[in-house]
């Protein structure tokens, strides 16, 4: 089990990180994936290849909580759950990057690209991870 738990939230993570970077090349996103990375004074001259590997770590350990989060919630429809907690992830993140002062100026700035991003991404995770626990014939 833990090795699909491995492998799914890599992938899920993979995608994630292309995703973001297609985001940010076509400007969908109106700040920088590894901008976190100049308010620490380590990693401000670093290569971006450093910065983006960072990135890919703190994603895949958010994938993981994900992952173990939504087994928490086998009984109710993956569907709406996932929906539920896309948006609070996205809107969560969204509003400390902008660092906005009020909601009404996050709700204006949101990405709509983005949000449907994460989304996805964890209704990927929480699919698999209600799939995979409930023992189907295919994981035999």
């Amino acid at each position: 089990m833990k090795s699909l738990v491995i492998s799914t939230s890599i992938a899920a993570t993979v995608v994630i990180l292309i995703m973001l970077k297609i985001l940010d090349f076509f400007h969908f996103i109106k700040w920088d994936p590894v901008g976190f990375a100049d308010n620490f004074q380590s990693l401000k001259d670093s290569n971006v290849f450093i910065k983006w590997g960072i990135l890919f770590i703190i994603v895949w350990a958010a994938s993981i909580v994900l992952y173990y989060i939504s087994l928490l919630f086998m009984k109710i429809p993956v569907a709406i759950t996932s929906l539920a907690i896309g948006l609070l992830i996205a809107f969560a993140l969204e509003w400390i990057i902008l660092d906005a002062s009020s909601i009404e100026k996050t709700i204006k700035k949101m990405s709509i690209p983005f949000i449907c991003i994460i989304i996805l991404a964890t209704r990927f995770l929480m699919e698999s991870a209600i799939f995979q626990a409930q023992d189907k014939p295919l994981s035999k």
